[in-house]
């Protein structure tokens, strides 16, 4: 489950490392773009929402488009 606000941040539900369960997140909108192993991603940032009752925790995650995974 994602959601978008005009672009700003994106919320939804991730697997926090810290905690070890699945939590409401937030992705900041700020991100760079990666290069791993030739395949190009978009690298954000990722809080756990403490305004939700969670531990504030942040990582980084990567994405990248679904037909480079799909052979």
């Amino acid at each position: 489950l994602l959601l978008s606000f005009k672009g700003e941040t994106i919320m939804g539900m991730k697997y926090c490392p810290k905690c070890r369960k699945v939590v409401l997140t937030k992705a900041l909108q700020n991100y760079s773009q990666v290069d791993f192993k030739g395949i190009r991603g978009k690298r954000r940032k990722i809080v756990h929402l403490e305004e939700d009752g969670g531990c504030g925790f942040c990582w980084y995650t990567v994405e990248v488009a679904e037909d480079v995974l799909v052979e």
